[in-house]
């Protein structure tokens, strides 16, 4: 059982670019107070992308924390990285807009997320659960084998971490 703040530790990310988001706070507020883990504030979400491919570049291992609003409004910097450039860059986003989002303005991004995901060749995978995050270790490397953007969209409760999110 692994959670957020394990899983990140546990992949060698030491760095995260993020916007500020209700659902990521716990995950920014680990990375603002880990030692290990640099937090970069960004304004918006492509700049993150930005940040993290630079991040790469320099020998970092760098990641996302966005909502999938974040994922729609980056589709450009996404689809350069995938197919231009092919630069890895590892995004963890709040899956807003499903069963359990009851904000009406969030449902369109659940509804359209994959759809535009699939359509710019983004592979991506589901986190379920505050104990689904085996996954991320695995998707990093996904992102550096293959040198392109691996996405893991994130349900509310995959993304609050237990107990202490200091270092």
């Amino acid at each position: 059982m692994t959670d957020l703040a394990q899983a990140i530790r546990g992949a060698g990310i030491d760095l995260i670019a993020t916007v500020p988001d209700s659902w990521l706070s716990d995950g920014i507020e680990f990375a603002d107070s880990a030692l290990d883990v640099e937090l970069v504030r960004v304004a918006r979400e492509d700049d993150a992308i930005g940040v993290c491919a630079g991040a790469w570049l320099g020998g970092r291992r760098a990641m996302v924390l966005c909502q999938n609003a974040g994922l729609l409004l980056s589709v450009n910097a996404l689809a350069g990285l995938a197919h231009h450039h092919q630069i890895p860059a590892l995004i963890v986003a709040a899956d807003r807009g499903g069963p359990g989002d009851a904000f009406y303005y969030q449902q369109y991004k659940g509804a359209v997320t994959i759809p535009v995901l699939d359509a710019i060749g983004i592979p991506w995978s589901r986190v379920d659960g505050p104990n689904g995050w085996d996954v991320l270790g695995p998707a990093r490397q996904q992102a550096e084998l293959r040198r392109r953007p691996v996405v893991l969209l994130a349900d509310r409760p995959a993304l609050r971490i237990a107990g202490e999110v200091t270092s």
